[in-house]
């Protein structure tokens, strides 16, 4: 069902439709039959008059007769022929004595008293014949077929005429009608859509009829719920961040010890080294453990709802310039080329957010780019949409993995990636949470330049009346 509306509207009159043609076509079948009743009462009188006429004051002969009784005005004679109606005198003999203008000059009819069927003249014609009980003489009357249906369907036509030229008023006083009674569940969609992102309120509205109080109330319950889902989300990111960086800030101090204590020990050279060795992969270790855990933490804490009420004017090549600046020397350590290109490019959104954002890119970049070499960053802005481009020399990803890439904890463990390389899965899917938060489109593809990884993310341009 596409619409409510549509239906109820669109139902309703197909109904309407329905029992206007059988109301109009039961009206139309007994009007004809009215209106052939009307007419054979119309022929009856027109021989009762001619009943009437004194058949001492015809003038016989072989040519046509017309009494002045009958006939007195030209008018009258237009008129009789405009109506159709004809008629014939014949005596007790059956010997034809007068006759309208356009009748034949034999019997219509048999002489047969009632109402019979006849053709004459090219048409089918409507007779009726009546015979004088006093002096036996013969009277019969005549309407055409043809005109008794045309006027009586003209007659039965505009009586139901107006019936149908009131179908499509009608309909449109259902689509009004239909309208105004769902107008409460355009006031509650309303109400719920104008509501703040975090405004998990009740929903508050007057007048509610009771068809949709159950909608209201589940509505109702269905915030309270997301209300209470997001209060423990809070509650554990903030209860997460406290229970474990302490631990992970406790092994960082005592293992900073314990490399203390063993330079003013004396051991051994070689169980100085070894024992070094092995603290050194501990504090990776740990490293790597804190760093899933900030991860994690920025997934659960990144809500787009959270993020669009601090969304502000960022400037992305500043924030690259940043975040490079921050992590070169990882990119130094890897003797690694880094290149930017591009002028500065706004968009609307959270900076912090964009910052991780940019961080894992790079991070990722460096990553997986063997020692010596390239990454470049590419910064365009055209029109209505800013391009923010990283591409790198390292092994790329296959394409057929290009949407895995984004699920969490996925890793690639194929021939063309070290598998030693430390890393949690989630650098790629928090990108395009950021990105899908910031309503960025992000595509990923071989870099034609350096032969690597491609990430292409495009935003939308900042616009102040937007932002507000």
């Amino acid at each position: 069902m596409i619409s409510i509306r549509w239906f109820l509207t669109l139902t309703l009159i197909a109904l309407l439709v329905l029992v206007s043609f059988l109301s109009s076509l039961r009206g139309y079948r007994e009007s004809m039959t009215e209106a052939e009743t009307l007419f054979d009462l119309q022929l009856l009188e027109h021989v009762k008059l001619l009943g009437l006429l004194n058949p001492a004051s015809f003038l016989f002969g072989n040519t046509l007769v017309i009494a002045d009784s009958v006939i007195t005005t030209p008018a009258e004679l237009e008129l009789s022929l405009q109506l159709l109606v004809v008629y014939q005198i014949f005596d007790n003999q059956e010997q034809l004595v007068i006759r309208s203008e356009n009748s034949p000059l034999q019997n219509m009819a048999p002489f047969e008293a009632g109402y019979h069927h006849a053709e004459f003249n090219g048409y089918s014609w409507r007779t009726l014949v009546a015979q004088d009980p006093l002096d036996g003489h013969w009277i019969m009357a005549a309407q055409r077929n043809d005109v008794r249906y045309r006027l009586a369907e003209t007659v039965t036509l505009q009586a139901v005429l107006p019936g149908v030229i009131g179908v499509p008023i009608a309909g449109l006083l259902i689509w009004w009608i239909v309208g105004l009674g769902l107008r409460p569940i355009q006031t509650l969609a309303a109400s719920v859509r104008a509501r703040e992102a975090g405004d998990l309120q009740a929903v508050e509205l007057d007048d509610i009829p009771k068809e949709l109080t159950p909608l209201t109330l589940s509505t109702n319950d269905l915030l309270t719920r997301l209300a209470m889902a997001f209060d423990r989300e809070k509650r554990f990111a903030a209860d997460a961040a406290h229970e474990l960086r302490t631990p992970i800030s406790v092994l960082k101090v005592q293992l900073h010890n314990l490399q203390h204590d063993l330079h003013t020990r004396q051991l051994p050279v070689q169980t100085i080294q070894a024992t070094q060795k092995s603290l050194q992969e501990l504090g990776e270790g740990i490293d790597r453990l804190a760093q899933l855990i900030e991860q994690i933490l920025v997934l659960n804490r990144s809500t787009p709802d959270q993020y669009m009420r601090q969304f502000i004017r960022v400037d992305l090549l500043a924030l690259v310039q940043d975040v490079v600046s921050n992590e070169f020397e990882q990119i130094l350590a890897r003797d690694q080329n880094f290149s930017l290109d591009g002028l500065p490019a706004f968009v609307s959104g959270d900076e912090t957010a964009l910052r991780s954002l940019i961080q894992n890119l790079l991070i990722n970049a460096s990553k997986y780019t063997p020692v010596g070499g390239q990454i470049h960053v590419n910064i365009v802005s055209e029109g209505s949409k800013v391009l923010l481009q990283l591409e790198d020399s390292g092994p790329g990803i296959p394409e057929h993995q290009y949407e895995q890439v984004f699920d969490r904890f996925y890793r690639l463990s194929d021939e063309h990636h070290d598998a030693s390389i430390s890393g949690s899965g989630l650098g790629l899917a928090i990108v395009k949470h950021i990105a899908d938060m910031h309503q960025a489109d992000i595509q990923l593809s071989r870099s034609l330049k350096l032969g690597g990884l491609c990430v292409s993310i495009i935003f939308q341009a900042y616009q102040q009346e937007k932002l507000q």
